[in-house]
């Protein structure tokens, strides 16, 4: 007796964080160099800021998003996220890497989006309110 056995296909990089297929949505890839030296790619900024600001991420740099509109990979310094837009991302709700004041403006207009905060301004209550869960302790 055969068994055909259709899923995921368990070939390809997985997210450092969920364990997502990071290829599946080329379009949201993010990454960050770890620690030790090695790159790491993660499916989205959430989860690349989710890392990041847990203890794991500790002493990890260079963090990278793939920018909304040109889909070019940019540091995180330079662009801004766009939180609460009708975009969604791998993860669901996004913050959207918007490259510009101006565009990242246009963007949260455009897209009903409720704030546009830089780099440094998300943090892990962030990360939280994004995903629609309660204040609370770190996961």
């Amino acid at each position: 007796m055969a068994i055909l056995i259709i899923g995921c296909d368990s070939k390809g990089e997985r997210c450092r964080k969920c364990g997502m297929l990071v290829d599946q949505a080329p379009r949201w890839i993010a990454g960050l160099t770890n620690s030790t030296g090695t790159q790491e790619r993660f499916c989205c900024e959430r989860c690349m800021f989710a890392h990041l600001r847990s203890p794991e991420g500790a002493g990890d740099h260079g963090a990278w998003v793939t920018e909304y509109y040109t889909q070019k990979r940019m540091p995180v310094g330079e662009v801004l996220f766009v939180m609460g837009s009708d975009v969604t991302g791998p993860m669901g709700k996004a913050l959207v890497p918007i490259a510009g004041h101006t565009e990242a403006e246009q963007f949260r207009k455009d897209h009903y989006g409720t704030r546009i905060l830089t780099a440094d301004e998300i943090t892990l209550e962030v990360l939280r309110e994004v995903a629609g869960k309660p204040s609370g302790p770190s996961e």
